[in-house]
């Protein structure tokens, strides 16, 4: 009997310890919102620099995080930039998904440009942590 209770004792002891130890499950932090790509600015003479401009006015849960544009004659109401687009994405109309941690609070103006014309847009940008093609 008394080998019994030390065998429960010593299980129960096991079993709190490792259930005191276990973590907590994993949050992910990210959020998602879905775009089409509309274009890039030009300023870089290495194109690889350049933020490409994201249109996030696709589909109904989008939240209203970025600001309006006029831009080869249609006005956008929800446009970001970013300098994280994947080469696979850089394609004007494309749709995207996007994960990200944060969007600048102040509008980015891009600096040092070496390309002659430059253009380039007052806009908030988005941090890219995952992004993707919709299909």
């Amino acid at each position: 009997m008394r080998h019994s209770i030390f065998l429960f004792a010593v299980f129960l002891f096991a079993f709190i310890l490792y259930s005191s130890c276990k973590p907590d499950p994993y949050i992910v932090e990210n959020k998602n919102i879905k775009g089409y790509v509309i274009g890039k600015e030009t300023c870089n003479t290495d194109e690889s620099n350049d933020y490409w401009l994201i249109d996030f006015t696709y589909g109904t849960n989008n939240l209203q995080v970025g600001d309006s544009l006029f831009f080869n004659g249609t006005t956008y109401t929800n446009v970001l930039k970013t300098k994280g687009l994947s080469q696979q994405l850089k394609s004007v109309g494309l749709r995207v998904s996007i994960d990200y941690n944060s969007i600048s609070v102040n509008k980015i103006s891009t600096t040092g440009c070496a390309a002659t014309p430059s253009f380039t847009y007052l806009l908030k940008e988005v941090i890219i942590k995952n992004q993707g093609e919709i299909r």
